[in-house]
């Protein structure tokens, strides 16, 4: 370790408690470590190829829960059942994305993303989940979807029992309003995409107590947040006030929640006299592909992977987060 350079917390944390080998069930350290997962369709190849390295880096154990937005909540589900490499290798494989998105089938009144194939159909035959690991696993999944009535996040793991309703709630954090067919209804609520409340889920994850956060981001640094397009406008709007009174409301803010997000995670530091939370985000490197949500191309979407695993490993040894235990003490 060189002389006067820091180790973030978060990564000191991490560092001891696999060194310790420790899980939820044996934690003696007070912290509550989340992981916070963020989507964007085929974006999230690179947030899923962070979670791979997590999991090649023995890391998964570490956490205290699994926090994910639409497809980082699937992303989540593969991490905390010890799965991701098994299930990452689905984004490329040949044929599978250009059957799950579809551009054409909006012309026909159909969702351009089939979420319920993915998750019913190719998580039960073609990749298959281990959904089981999942429901029983130490570290709890936290999928995070959107109140169609009051357009705020919500945290759906209470709503988790058994493998259905496990499928539902992955369903609804991802289901992408009008592309990906009607809100899904959990207990008498319709819920929506994650993106369209709380994209990186990381807000939702402090609220409930978490003192680190390990933030995985499926934008590189020199892409600013977006509005929503005026597509997702017009039909939001058409679909009504009355219909979708929390979608109607959020859409009006959503840049600027965005952008609050962006500001508050690239400012996050953890200097002497800080006080938790701890907040790291990783992010794709300059340079990394600019992945469209509804890409398909294997060879982008493998790309996408490989580099989310370069991009994890590649701030942990910058920061020496794995090297802690030999670290000076530092605030926690």
């Amino acid at each position: 370790m060189m002389p006067g350079v820091r180790v973030h917390p978060l990564l000191s944390v991490l560092a001891a408690r696999r060194a310790e080998g420790s899980c939820p069930s044996n934690r003696t350290d007070g912290h509550r470590v989340a992981l916070a997962v963020e989507g964007g369709g085929s974006r999230a190849t690179y947030s899923s190829g962070m979670v791979l390295a997590l999991e090649e880096l023995g890391l998964a154990p570490c956490f205290d829960a699994v926090y994910g937005a639409s497809a980082g909540a699937l992303a989540g589900s593969w991490l905390v059942g010890a799965q991701a490499a098994h299930c990452c290798a689905g984004w490329y494989r040949p044929g599978l994305m250009e059957r799950v998105t579809k551009p054409g089938r909006g012309l026909r009144g159909q969702p351009v993303v089939d979420v319920e194939y993915l998750i019913n159909t190719v998580g039960e035959k073609v990749i298959p989940v281990d959904w089981q690991r999942v429901l029983e696993a130490e570290v709890p999944l936290h999928p995070v979807a959107t109140d169609v009535e009051t357009g705020e996040a919500v945290d759906l793991h209470d709503t988790i029992v058994d493998k259905a309703s496990l499928q539902l709630a992955l369903r609804a954090s991802a289901a992408v309003p009008v592309l990906a067919g009607l809100p899904i209804e959990i207990a008498g609520r319709r819920y929506v995409d994650a993106a369209v409340a709380e994209p990186i889920p990381f807000r939702t994850a402090v609220d409930q107590g978490a003192t680190h956060v390990l933030v995985l981001r499926t934008r590189r640094a020199d892409q600013t947040a977006i509005d929503a397009t005026r597509l997702e406008k017009a039909l939001v709007s058409r679909l009504g006030a009355v219909n979708v009174p929390g979608l109607v409301h959020v859409l009006g803010t959503r840049l600027e929640n965005r952008r609050a997000d962006d500001r508050r995670l690239a400012h996050a530091t953890a200097s002497p006299g800080d006080e938790p939370p701890y907040l790291l985000e990783v992010r794709p490197p300059q340079g990394a592909d600019t992945i469209n949500p509804l890409e398909t191309d294997p060879d982008v979407l493998r790309r996408g992977i490989e580099t989310g695993q370069r991009a994890l490993r590649d701030a942990l040894e910058l920061d020496e987060g794995l090297d802690a235990e030999r670290a000076e003490p530092t605030p926690a």
